[in-house]
């Protein structure tokens, strides 16, 4: 099954909850294969990041976060990562929830997931950002911030070939590497 681009909101308010969403999970469960570009990536995590940002410079902060299909679990997935300049938004999102691993995809780039473990495809970079390990940030103050403060976040950034460990949260090298461990 293929999700295309467009408006994921407008994808998960279409099927999310019905009984073809049902039959979907149910066949991804038996190994039926789900892919997606653009809102479609970002429709596979539990939670998705809505919402495009401001111009004003305050864009990481400006985006809302909704309930996606849920074929990938405790992930955030940003798409047209490095094009769109998403760093601050997914780091934010992260900060705001460090149970879940951001993961920012660059266009002409994809993960093909297989378990616990995934291989990254394609021209440009995958970047993860896991918030495991922060000790602080400025986002849970009462008042919004006007920028954002994050301490001891970890980033990696992957390329073809290059595999990644979800449950894990670790690189794995480059699948020749990956495929000793």
């Amino acid at each position: 099954m293929f999700f295309t681009g467009g408006d994921q909101l407008e994808i998960t308010t279409k099927i999310g909850g019905t009984e073809l969403c049902d039959t979907i999970q149910e066949a991804f469960q038996k190994g039926m294969a789900i892919a997606g570009t653009s809102a479609g990536a970002s429709v596979m995590s539990e939670t998705m990041l809505i919402g495009a940002g401001a111009t004003d410079g305050n864009s990481s902060l400006m985006y809302r976060l909704a309930a996606g299909l849920g074929f990938l679990r405790n992930v955030v997935i940003d798409q047209h990562f490095a094009q769109r300049g998403r760093i601050g938004r997914l780091l934010s999102a992260v900060a705001r929830n460090p149970r879940m691993l951001g993961i920012g995809i660059d266009e002409n780039t994809a993960i093909l997931v297989n378990g616990s473990r995934f291989e990254v495809i394609g021209q440009n970079s995958v970047y993860i950002v896991d918030g495991r390990a922060v000790t602080a940030t400025n986002l849970s103050h009462e008042e919004e911030p006007m920028s954002m403060s994050i301490y001891n976040v970890r980033l990696h950034v992957l390329n073809c070939g290059d595999c990644f460990d979800l449950g894990g949260r670790t690189p794995l090298g480059h699948v020749k590497d990956a495929e000793r461990q």
